[in-house]
């Protein structure tokens, strides 16, 4: 998730959103040049709505939202609206009318906290929206990298069909493959198996690490000690690099 937030840093993140929060909105409700009450009211309303957000996003959305139980992610969020709407008019009531000598209206005035509600909603949905556009892209890239663990780990192991009996080896044991007409032999690092494929066959299910250097062979990358352009070493027995397979071979 470091790679979404500024420089890095969460904590620099989320200062920077509420400091650009805070100037943007004072700004935009401020009537007639009249920037000080505007700025004043911004301050005192912030932590009401700080609040809801953080509840949003770190109570909310990871306990029930994540978890996809909607019913109660929307009860837990219209109680938080509430409690909130309702905590911001005694915000305004007690230290911002009160504090200009304003013409205040009654305390708990409904038009007022629903009011309240819906500007606390706004700010919420926003920054819910983009948590939620965080998961998913944090959820993508977990899904792209156990698809490639999964392939890697495909890879590792392979399936060898042979004496009525399906072998289940890995990949790294296996030094060569070499062709015998209509069957191909398995040569492990402990044991050889016979199975009745061809070399072509072979070549399909077997890693990148394996690499055909002439008609009757494929070789193992990883066990390869020594080559050159006539033939590859693979412990103690050298094995010819055919001549149409030299280019691939190069590469």
């Amino acid at each position: 998730m470091k790679d979404y937030y500024l420089f890095g840093s969460r904590i620099t993140t989320h200062i920077s959103f509420w400091l650009v929060y805070y100037l943007l909105f004072g700004f935009i409700w401020a009537k007639e040049g009249a920037y000080l009450p505007s700025y004043f009211l911004e301050f005192v309303l912030l932590p009401v709505r700080i609040l809801a957000v953080y509840f949003s996003i770190y109570v909310l959305i990871p306990k029930y939202l994540e978890n996809k139980e909607f019913r109660l992610f929307l009860i837990g969020y219209v109680i938080m609206l509430m409690a909130c709407g309702i905590l911001q008019r005694l915000f305004t009531y007690f230290f911002y009318e009160g504090f200009f000598t304003l013409d205040t209206r009654t305390l708990f005035d409904l038009p007022m906290i629903l009011r309240s509600v819906i500007l606390i909603n706004s700010t919420t949905l926003f920054v819910s929206a983009v948590k939620v556009g965080l998961l998913w892209l944090q959820e993508k890239d977990k899904n792209k990298t156990l698809l490639h663990e999964l392939k890697a780990s495909r890879h590792e192991m392979v399936e060898i069909k042979a004496e009525k009996r399906t072998y289940r080896v890995s990949a790294k044991d296996i030094m060569y493959i070499e062709g015998l007409g209509n069957y191909v032999t398995f040569v492990l690092e402990d044991r050889k198996i016979i199975s009745y494929i061809s070399l072509k066959e072979a070549v399909s299910f077997l890693p990148e690490s394996f690499i055909r250097i002439h008609k009757s062979f494929i070789v193992n990358k990883d066990h390869i000690l020594s080559y050159n352009y006539e033939d590859v070493q693979l412990g103690d027995r050298f094995f010819p690099i055919g001549r149409s397979f030299k280019t691939a071979f190069k590469m």
